[in-house]
């Protein structure tokens, strides 16, 4: 079908760049005001102190961290060092670290080494591979601050970062209390140590299997050999604390109905880990507030305003910077377009939802080279990432010659052209004008690091990241800076085709107006990518929520990993889609969204994703 898609005239116009000045100093003032509210809720309106500090491991890797203390000087506290998961930095100990803090406890939380602005690990056959990923140098380092009891220290940590916490615990008998969530506590543990444990863990946690060797938690693990180690009862139960803290052989085990994430900021969980500490370690009675009053979701939904006002900025900031004489040729003249009917998106999409599903297969064959055929962690270190854009780059590839044997059917008849679908073409053929790409890429990068500016000015103001739940985006180290062009090119491919398709081939007809169309097609464009990814999650979760059976396992839990990540590269896609459906509309081209989009995309996955080999 055919209709008017563009909107050239409009674009370079007075009123358009009024308009958009505005949206650019209203975007700025809620992302401003937002890092505030953020701010004020990590220092508990000014009873906590927040710092960044540095510090060198015993093997001469450097370790970042976040210090929260209480404000009061002159008087010493007892102190925590909290370690975040795998797939984490250590703002995802924010829920837990901003309670601890403004109740009387000094907290470290860090970067693990491999995570966020913390060195990168050394090979693990080194004899100095640090296992604890910094946290043996971090209690030391907690420590030796002045104003921590020294004889009041405990360990805390979720997932992977439990079992750092744990393993620090069984060997050093100083550590006066422990709290683990996501992790389980083994053999090695008795009666005696480590200290003061409490341990947390969800009735859905997707790692069931291989933390606890249990196919029904809830009515195995209380009975479980490894608990008989290290309570003392005939019949122990949940939410029941045994043994004495004043000889640390106090054990609890506290189940919330939850999932592995979600220990991380359930508030039920916080509340158990909070009086765990207070009955271990003893804070000013002084300072202390009920464990159910807590202020961490104010701060996690702040950082969520936050990161959508930061990126989204750069939809007033296309319209200000395409109005330079430079970029202005990159808004393509008023012609007429293809758009297509519901029921042809329909099957479209479906198409697109099959090869998506390809997700688990993909990922399962590349870690069969890197296993059998050739190790690629040297090249590529972030595992993770590997998976992912691995199979991006996959689909969309597939997805190329799908859309290719479909254009040139259309272009037989003459329904549709290469012109059609956002890309320069001259009698039937791609037109590559290498003006046009230098235009493009100092658009998009000009864009992006106005965009990445911000983001680390203000981080460095407010030691806040871009975050929900799951890490975003975060400032680079300049290590992490060549991570982002490293995976850069392979994201380009996946999202210029990702364009062909959905600002192309499926793109709906215009509304009256250009935000209307933008609202319409932005809304059509996320349900399209975003629905397959639900339905994976779907046969995934259901199971498990209604019988506790997780289809998805893999060696180690790997394939459970995988599919935990598909909720970050939900959010990652609401995130990015508005972007370069923004930015087509204005330009009538798909190239300028896919490179912005591929930078956004790069710059999340290089700040904030692990550079350590997967756990399995």
């Amino acid at each position: 079908m055919v209709a008017d898609m563009n909107h050239a005239s409009w674009i370079i116009s007075a009123k358009s760049r009024r308009l958009a000045l505005i949206a650019l100093v209203l975007g700025v003032a809620i992302l401003v005001i937002s890092e505030i509210v953020g701010y004020v809720v990590q220092r508990s309106g000014g009873r906590v102190q927040v710092s960044n500090v540095t510090f060198q491991n015993f093997n001469g890797i450097l370790v970042r961290a976040k210090l929260l203390r209480p404000s009061d000087s002159g008087a010493a506290y007892p102190g925590v060092v909290y370690i975040h998961g795998y797939q984490n930095n250590r703002e995802t100990s924010d829920a837990y670290c901003i309670e601890l803090a403004r109740r009387g406890f000094v907290v470290l939380e860090i970067d693990a080494i491999g995570r966020g602005n913390s060195g990168n690990p050394n090979d693990p056959k080194d004899p100095d591979f640090d296992g604890t990923y910094g946290a043996k140098s971090a209690l030391q380092y907690l420590r030796g601050l002045p104003f921590v009891k020294k004889e009041a220290t405990g360990m805390m940590g979720h997932s992977l970062g439990a079992e750092m916490a744990y393993t620090l615990a069984l060997q050093d008998a100083t550590i006066q209390a422990l709290s683990v969530s996501g992790f389980a506590y083994t053999d090695a543990a008795n009666l005696q140590q480590p200290k003061n444990m409490l341990m947390i863990f969800g009735k859905y946690d997707e790692y069931r299997g291989r933390m606890t060797g249990t196919r029904n938690f809830e009515k195995e693990w209380m009975l479980s050999p490894q608990t008989k180690k290290v309570i003392d009862a005939p019949n122990p139960q949940f939410s029941t604390t045994y043994g004495d803290f004043a000889k640390g052989t106090a054990r609890r085990v506290y189940m919330p109905y939850v999932t592995h994430v979600q220990e991380s900021h359930n508030p039920g969980a916080i509340a158990e880990a909070l009086n765990w500490m207070r009955a271990a370690l003893n804070p000013p009675e002084s300072l202390w507030i009920p464990a159910e009053q807590q202020i961490w979701e104010n701060k996690e939904a702040a950082t969520l305003v936050a990161m959508l006002s930061g990126i989204w900025l750069i939809l007033p900031l296309a319209v200000l910077f395409l109005n330079i004489p430079w970029f202005r040729p990159l808004v393509a003249p008023a012609q007429s377009g293809y758009w297509c009917t519901a029921r042809d998106r329909l099957r479209y999409a479906a198409i697109n939802g099959l090869l998506m599903w390809l997700y688990l297969p993909l990922i399962m064959v590349m870690f069969a080279i890197h296993v059998y055929v050739i190790p690629i962690d040297k090249a590529f270190p972030m595992m993770m990432v590997n998976g992912t854009v691995w199979w991006f780059l996959c689909i969309n590839i597939i997805g190329f010659f799908i859309l290719r044997g479909w254009l040139n059917k259309q272009q037989k008849i003459g329904i549709v052209s290469w012109s059609d679908l956002g890309v320069p073409e001259q009698n039937g053929k791609v037109v590559i004008d290498l003006k046009e790409i230098g235009r493009t890429l100092g658009f998009a990068g000009l864009i992006f690091l106005v965009v990445y500016g911000l983001e680390h000015l203000l981080e460095a103001v407010f030691l806040i990241d871009y975050r929900f739940i799951f890490p975003f985006a975060n400032d680079l180290t300049p290590y992490r800076v060549g991570m982002m062009f490293l995976y850069f090119p392979f994201l380009l491919i996946g999202f210029i085709q990702m364009g062909l398709f959905l600002h192309g081939q499926i793109k709906i007809k215009p509304r009256k107006g250009l935000i209307s169309t933008f609202l319409a097609a932005s809304g059509v464009n996320i349900l399209v990518m975003v629905i397959p990814i639900i339905l994976m999650l779907a046969v995934q979760y259901i199971p498990l929520l209604a019988g506790g059976t997780l289809p998805f396992v893999g060696p180690g839990g790997v394939m459970a990993t995988f599919m935990i990540n598909l909720f970050h590269i939900i959010g990652v896609l609401v995130i990015v889609l508005p972007v370069s459906t923004w930015l087509n509309l204005l330009t009538g081209k798909i190239a300028p969204g896919a490179v912005v989009n591929a930078l956004l995309v790069a710059w999340m996955f290089a700040s904030s994703q692990v550079i350590a080999p997967i756990p399995v």
